[in-house]
């Protein structure tokens, strides 16, 4: 131990020595054989001292190479072969661990220990992480380690640095490749598009040694048919290259599988194809929001509008005299927003006031279900709906605990309002026939005001949210996000009943391809008791069932495939809503990506001479029977204590 860990314990047992004495001597009866009771008890708490600095021991002499402990990078790229006809790494690795004892597998959080004749027949893990396996490897005693890897491991320099803390001397065995490699790193594509409209696709390329100038890229449809090609220059080793693409959506409403497919020469195909998922349908599913300020409302509103449909919305920011497309940052023309925004099921004007623009004016005056979102300095009056909004009220406005009787109101009872920051500039409305789900007061005293108004005209139905800064409830976790959600799911639920979409769950994944030993993913609907889903495989009859509960992310990991799910929101015990469509997990895991091998050295390493540690040591901690012997001291002292007759 070191000098302070050393001085620390000769305190302590001093002090154990000085409180068992004392302890005895006052406390106890004055009977022979005390000394004995007390030196078992000293010395029980001395050990737990012990334990606590938890000092090295001695654990043997003289090792050698021989003793060191084999590690066997299990992550899916030592599948990768070592030449464009060669065996997969890992089938070298397993070759040249034939007759070994013991294995430590890593490449995920946690390490595990296997016998070598009982190593999986292929990689299990999605990571390459060494750090976990050298950190168990340390505690357990070992002195050196081993390594059988291709070289790409996520964590190098962290491992490096706990071998040096452990006092292990570590040897690299790599096993990589070295031939011309590529692949598809990302693609991004819109969940969504309109029949005969163009859908754009962006691919991110990534090459290690790339084989000529250029890569050839092309997406084919369900019937391998090619709908869009291009050629890309090859990028440097570890650098990104972006290929675009833009093809119009088929005509039928549906939802359509495409694969993104790299023509490249590449031995491992799994890194060459990714598939990806489009929705076309001849009108929008989803809401359309048009945000004519900068703020932060948009970020948090839109993910709550997105579970009313089971296609996603679509949110612009006025900028500069044009509108930008906030999922792909791209510019978008007012007519094409125009458009959309006239056929989409809800529309939501933010930053709304007396000084938009003519064509925000007009789309306000033409929609049949309206969410606006005030600002500005002046009132207004909303084209086509006879609404007026007054100016804004300074000060701080604090939601009121008293939820009036609405059509949302049993979602809103119930929320801590001491929890809730302020809104800012509340407006008054002057509308026929509006009721309002939540009010405001200022400073948390006086007369409420309506922190939002909705209402019918004829078949058309309208809200008005009076306030500004409802994303704080958001921005903080606990009931905040949740009355947060909850609000504008509900509101936006009843805007959206009888109209082109009916009100409801999104039911769809969040992802529809996941990689490789990742999840897919639901969300369910905060205002719903559960949603269970059913996941079965399209070649077998293979099924998977979960569940979960309402505001919770639920995940089911299965093996690579093409699946068909069935999903249902149950509320009150009853079935409210179902949905059902494809999902995939694709072969492709990250970690087959092509990237430089590490050059990889360790303080000790040397994988030919054998390494001698003079004094191998274990720590206390780690060892059984120092726990063993705790309980053997404590014993004693009882059976003393009872012969002497102390109680």
């Amino acid at each position: 131990m070191p000098p302070l860990k050393w001085a620390a314990f000769v305190l302590g047992a001093a002090a154990i020595l000085s409180y068992v004495i004392w302890w005895y001597r006052t406390r106890e009866e004055p009977v022979g054989g005390r000394a004995v009771a007390a030196g078992f008890r000293a010395s029980a708490l001395v050990l737990i001292l012990l334990i606590i600095l938890n000092p090295k021991l001695p654990a043997g002499w003289q090792v050698t190479g021989d003793d060191a402990v084999q590690l066997l990078d299990a992550s899916f790229s030592m599948s990768r072969p070592v030449s464009p006809s060669g065996p997969p790494t890992w089938r070298l690795a397993l070759d040249s661990l034939a007759g070994a004892g013991d294995v430590w597998l890593f490449g995920g959080p946690m390490s595990y220990r296997v016998p070598g004749d009982s190593l999986p027949p292929a990689p299990v893990a999605f990571e390459s992480r060494l750090a976990p396996a050298v950190r168990a490897i340390g505690l357990a005693g070992a002195r050196r380690a081993e390594i059988y890897t291709d070289g790409r491991i996520d964590d190098a320099p962290e491992a490096l640095r706990e071998a040096r803390r452990q006092g292990l001397s570590l040897s690299f065995i790599t096993i990589s490749s070295r031939y011309p490699e590529a692949g598809v790193a990302a693609v991004s594509a819109p969940v969504w598009v309109q029949a005969g409209d163009s859908a754009v696709v962006t691919v991110e390329l990534v090459a290690a040694r790339a084989a000529g100038d250029t890569l050839q890229v092309e997406i084919v449809d369900e019937a391998d048919r090619v709908v869009a090609r291009t050629r890309v220059p090859a990028p440097d080793a570890g650098r990104f290259a972006t290929a675009r693409f833009a093809f119009t959506a088929p005509d039928a409403a549906a939802t359509h599988r495409y694969v993104v497919r790299l023509d490249g020469g590449d031995p491992v195909p799994r890194d060459d194809q990714r598939p990806f998922y489009l929705q076309v349908s001849e009108s929008p599913g989803g809401p359309v929001l048009i945000s004519l300020i900068p703020d932060w409302e948009p970020s948090f509103l839109v993910p709550s509008l997105n579970r009313l449909t089971d296609m996603p919305g679509a949110a612009y920011l006025w900028l500069a005299d044009s509108l930008v497309d906030l999922d792909s940052h791209r510019t978008t023309s007012i007519a094409a927003v125009q458009r959309r925004a006239r056929e989409a099921p809800l529309l939501v004007l933010h930053g709304y006031g007396a000084g938009a623009p003519a064509w925000a004016r007009e789309l306000a005056r033409r929609a049949r279900r309206l969410l606006v979102f005030t600002a500005g300095e002046r009132g207004f009056e909303l084209p086509g709906w006879g609404i007026t909004v007054g100016p804004p009220a300074a000060g701080e406005w604090y939601a009121s605990p008293e939820v009036p009787r609405t059509p949302i109101a049993v979602d809103l009872v119930g929320f801590a309002e001491a929890e809730l920051p302020p809104l800012l500039r509340p407006r008054e409305v002057e509308a026929r026939g509006g009721w309002a789900p939540l009010d405001l007061r200022h400073g948390r005293r006086g007369e409420p005001v309506r922190a939002l108004v909705a209402g019918r005209d004829g078949d058309r139905r309208w809200a008005v949210a009076t306030a500004e800064g409802y994303w704080r409830w958001a921005f903080r976790p606990g009931d905040g996000r949740q009355l947060y959600r909850t609000l504008w799911t509900g509101l936006a639920g009843w805007l959206l009943e009888d109209g082109t979409t009916a009100g409801g769950a999104a039911l769809d994944p969040l992802e529809r391809v996941a990689e490789r030993g990742r999840p897919l993913r639901w969300l369910v609907p905060s205002a719903a008791d559960s949603l269970a889903v059913e996941l079965s495989r399209l070649d077998s009859e293979t099924v998977r069932r979960a569940a979960g509960a309402g505001g919770d992310t639920l995940e089911l990991t299965t093996p690579p495939g093409r699946y068909l799910y069935r999903s249902t929101v149950f509320r009150g015990g009853e079935a409210i809503a179902s949905g059902s469509g494809p999902a995939e997990v694709e072969s492709f895991s990250s970690e087959l990506l092509p990237r430089p091998v590490d050059e990889l050295e360790a303080p000790g390493a040397g994988a030919d001479a054998p390494v001698r540690v003079a004094g191998r040591t274990r720590r206390l901690a780690t060892v059984g029977w120092s726990y063993l012997l705790l309980i053997v001291l404590f014993c004693a002292e009882w059976a003393v204590r009872r012969f002497i007759g102390l109680r």
